[in-house]
């Protein structure tokens, strides 16, 4: 049995920390309408995306590398005006590196994946990364499958779906589900006969939102990673969260069904969501990202207050934290670091591994000196996971920006251990926090004058302070600890 997917023959490891979206419209075509809300979650990758369209008769589809505005474009636009359709899913590329393969360039595979399913084709889109498959992959093999990747997790729901013993479409996706739950972190964008459907396991995001058409009735129904794009389309508004362990199926008229199928307990949330990943006008749980960072950096200033004459955000992500330490400290807060709009690429987390992070940073970055000189700085920083970025940071500010003190508050604990369920952190040789002390950290690395983390605790009072259960989040990068066991270490 062939599968309809396109990966390359090197590809080793998939979609991770992605950006999903669906839309199903009453009439007309959707596809102007999800480029938008794909473009506005760039955030979530930039290095490909893709979309396929359903017109009522097939699915068609098109994916490049690079960010949507660069893949859908003017210049391309005669190759991707062919996809038409009420029905349309799309995915933004974030991919993290297979252990096995980091010295080697980072490989990308292209969603959305083509499947097959009792003989009719349907496209999926995937957030998450996924592990211990090989008995899901063995078992698809045995049924007649042939796999193209011998990696990508994606491929084998594909190839679950297109083996699936159930006639009905939605029970075969409820098992499936079941027998996934154990093995990582997956929200799925679903385009098959028509329907647009969305499964979220829990760890990561996935929501749902509607547009008001001009005679006031529900022109289409949206699914997306993060409610904060929704205000991109004119009259759409944020309906709820897909909850953990639900499957949503949508229609041109809106809900058909939701199935609870999950059986966890806790949904396991990623907590990078809060602290890095997401944009700030995104909500979880019912509170804003922007909060959640206001609050911890509120959280830094009272547990490792600092004597500084201007609190400095790093941008981007750095300048909620800094509000929020800046109102507990009562120290100002300057912009004095000053990020270049009109690079290609906007987050340095999201660069391939074979890029230097401080390098580009560098060319991305200029200080304000007016705001620095002289003075004792605090600069707020969301996490250091290699600290490829906050020495050079550091560098400039006392070279360019004549910063008498630079002093730096870590609004989150020291990320000590990998991440196997969307994050681009597979071996803990390259965690700096897992091999040094904080002061190794500050001494040898940094070289900044102070550097101070927040505890985990202080993480998890961050999180009560909110109204919100620290016990329904993954810490895995701090603690260790996991909602999903990691693979096995190989001897």
């Amino acid at each position: 049995m062939r599968p309809f997917i396109d990966i390359s023959p090197q590809t080793r490891k998939e979609a991770d920390m992605c950006g999903i979206i669906g839309l199903i419209k009453k009439t007309g075509d959707a596809i102007y309408d999800a480029l938008v809300l794909l473009s506005a979650e760039n955030n979530r990758g930039e290095q490909a995306c893709g979309v396929a369209a359903f017109d009522g008769r097939i699915i068609r589809r098109y994916c490049g590398l690079g960010k949507v505005s660069e893949v859908f474009g003017q210049r391309d636009q005669k190759k991707w005006s062919k996809l038409v359709g009420s029905a349309v899913i799309g995915h933004d590329l974030y991919s993290t590196n297979d252990p096995a393969a980091r010295n080697g360039p980072q490989s990308k595979t292209m969603h959305p994946l083509f499947f097959n399913f009792h003989g009719r084709r349907g496209a999926i889109g995937h957030n998450g990364n996924l592990v211990r498959l090989d008995g899901l992959r063995s078992r698809a093999e045995r049924a007649g499958y042939n796999f193209r990747s011998k990696i990508s997790d994606t491929e084998v729901i594909v190839a679950m779906l297109s083996t699936a013993p159930e006639k009905d479409f939605l029970e075969a996706l409820v098992r499936i589900s079941r027998e996934l739950e154990d093995k990582g972190a997956f929200s799925l964008v679903i385009l098959f006969r028509g329907k647009l459907i969305g499964i979220r396991c829990g760890i990561r995001p996935l929501c749902i939102g509607k547009k008001i058409g001009r005679s006031g009735d529900s022109d289409s129904y949206i699914l997306a990673s993060e409610s904060c794009v929704f205000p991109a389309l004119e009259a759409t508004r944020f309906l709820r969260e897909v909850a953990p362990g639900e499957l949503v199926m949508l229609g041109p008229g809106g809900y058909e069904r939701s199935i609870k199928w999950g059986t966890r307990k806790r949904p396991g949330f990623c907590v990078c969501e809060f602290l890095y990943s997401a944009r700030p006008a995104s909500c979880f749980f019912g509170v804003s990202v922007s909060d959640f960072r206001y609050r911890a950096g509120q959280m830094s200033a009272r547990k490792h207050p600092v004597r500084a004459d201007v609190i400095v955000p790093i941008p981007n992500s750095g300048r909620h934290y800094s509000d929020g330490f800046s109102s507990e400290s009562k120290i100002p807060t300057r912009e004095a670091i000053e990020k270049s709009h009109y690079d290609i690429r906007n987050r340095s987390f999201m660069e391939e591994r074979e890029v230097n992070r401080g390098e580009t940073q560098r060319r991305r970055l200029q200080v304000i000196r007016s705001a620095m000189d002289g003075k004792s700085v605090c600069g707020t920083e969301d996490t250091v996971f290699r600290a490829s970025v906050a020495p050079m940071v550091v560098r400039m500010a006392r070279e360019h920006g004549n910063a008498r003190e630079f002093h730096l508050r870590i609004c989150s604990p020291p990320a000590c251990f990998t991440c196997h369920l969307g994050l681009d952190t597979s071996t803990k040789e390259e965690l700096v926090a897992s091999n040094m002390t904080v002061e190794e950290i500050r001494d040898r690395i940094i070289h900044s004058d102070s550097l101070e983390y927040l505890t985990i605790e202080e993480l998890r009072e961050v999180i009560r302070w909110l109204g919100l259960d620290p016990d329904d989040f993954c810490l895995g990068c701090f603690t260790g600890e996991y909602p999903v066991d990691p693979p096995a270490k190989k001897q």
